[in-house]
């Protein structure tokens, strides 16, 4: 029984000494911050990465796109009856398909702005195939497929309506969603 109460006062007096125990659990706590905050750190820096990585992929996408993108214009007629439009018949001469119009500026031939025309603004009548003739609105011209648009002229700042000169040259500058753009010189 004396060996007995030996072992136990060595037990409560051990239990007792906390600078035994201090560095072990030092150690343990200084090791689990580590993990904790190395982990912080690994994870936002992995989505930092992807974010970057998928932002390149996507931008470096739509540059492929707007080099493979070609617009051949076939014609453009001109209506002088009021209002006056013009029908601009393009195809689609390049490799990538859906390809789709953004805006279209008219200049005449001092470069000086006429027009500025969006599909948004309707302006822009939607394309249609000169295959089908059916519109297709919001949607785009696949390889080798042809279409026209027409686009209303409207009136100047002065409230006047706008008319083309016959004999002049005047430039249609055509800009794609991926910011292609594309220019035609034509006379009424």
């Amino acid at each position: 029984m004396n060996c007995l109460m030996r072992q136990l006062k060595k037990i409560s007096n051990w239990s007792h000494s906390k600078r035994a125990l201090s560095p072990i659990f030092a150690t343990v706590l200084l090791a689990s911050m580590i993990i904790v905050f190395g982990s912080v750190a690994y994870y936002y820096s992995t989505n930092i990465t992807t974010n970057a990585t998928n932002s390149y992929v996507n931008s470096m996408s739509g540059s492929q796109q707007s080099i493979a993108e070609r617009i051949g214009f076939e014609n453009v007629a001109y209506n002088s009856s009021s209002p006056a439009k013009l029908t601009v018949y393009i195809i689609n001469s390049g490799s990538t398909n859906n390809l789709q119009i953004n805006s279209t500026f008219l200049y005449d031939s001092s470069h000086n702005i006429i027009g500025v025309y969006t599909f948004s603004s309707g302006s822009i009548s939607a394309l249609k195939p000169i295959d089908s003739g059916v519109p297709t609105p919001n949607s785009g011209l696949n390889v080798g497929q042809e279409a026209y648009f027409t686009i209303t002229l409207g009136k100047d700042a002065s409230g006047n309506n706008i008319s083309l000169t016959s004999g002049s040259i005047y430039t249609i500058n055509l800009i794609t969603k991926n910011g292609s753009d594309f220019n035609y010189e034509f006379s009424p």
